[in-house]
């Protein structure tokens, strides 16, 4: 049995992953498993830990997935059963506070055999995107295109797998209409492209575990027609509507 410190953490984030529910319904519904059973709620250390693990989750999986999934590879990620666990111990040794996996086990084992290139593809990514922010800050001037995502039919590391593909083939399709129209001055063109061929930024909102936030440029192609919306997997919702 692993020795790690974030059992607790990894089981409650791989409920969130596997149930399809809202963390915070997981976390402190006293019942198990639909029985008439209590259970503990979660210490505030461990949903803490959790949140924010989920708001690291796209930056995670874009970590791994660089250079054609080396990382994803290297580490033996399909082979992990306990994913709830792997997501902790990547967000402690990359982005905590202490950066820094405590206790021992396999999966910290595996990990910290790669945390130099871990390391090296978290800083690549945040020097081009930036951090993960749950204020805003740093944001441009409009607003964040907001979708929430409906855990009855999906999830957030779904989602933002879909997302992840989307943005990609939109950046293509943009960067080829700038070129097509490129009949502007030389500098213009060249802003262009740097400012519509740069891929958006997804990340969890802070205070909304289930809430996606995305650069307003996506909303030119996230709208009522685009597939996860039309199938109910995700709502578009503004953030100050997920509160009344």
């Amino acid at each position: 049995m692993s020795s790690s410190p974030y059992n607790a953490a990894g089981r409650l984030l791989s409920d969130y992953l596997e149930k399809g529910r809202g963390l915070k319904s997981i976390a402190f519904d006293n019942t198990n498993n639909g029985k008439n059973k209590k259970k503990n709620p979660p210490s505030k250390a461990t949903y803490a830990t959790v949140c924010k693990t989920v708001q690291h989750l796209p930056i995670i999986h874009a970590v791994l997935d660089a250079n054609g999934k080396k990382l994803r590879k290297s580490i033996g990620f399909d082979s992990v059963h306990n994913k709830g666990l792997f997501y902790v111990m990547i967000y402690e040794l990359l982005f905590s506070k202490y950066q820094k996996i405590r206790g021992g086990g396999k999966i910290k084992r595996m990990i910290v055999q790669n945390e130099k290139q871990l390391r090296k593809e978290a800083e690549a990514y945040i020097s081009k995107h930036g951090p993960v922010l749950g204020d805003g800050v740093g944001m441009v001037a409009k607003f964040p295109r907001y979708i929430r995502v409906n855990t009855l039919r999906s999830n957030v590391v779904e989602i933002v797998d879909q997302l992840n593909k989307d943005l990609a083939l939109n950046k293509t399709d943009k960067q080829t209409k700038v070129s097509k129209d490129g009949d502007d001055d030389g500098d213009d063109n060249e802003d262009k492209k740097g400012e519509e061929g740069q891929s958006p930024l997804i990340y969890v909102d802070a205070h909304v575990p289930d809430l996606l936030v995305l650069h307003p440029s996506a909303s030119s192609w996230l709208h009522r027609d685009y597939d996860p919306v039309k199938s109910g997997k995700v709502v578009l919702q503004d953030k100050s509507s997920c509160f009344s």
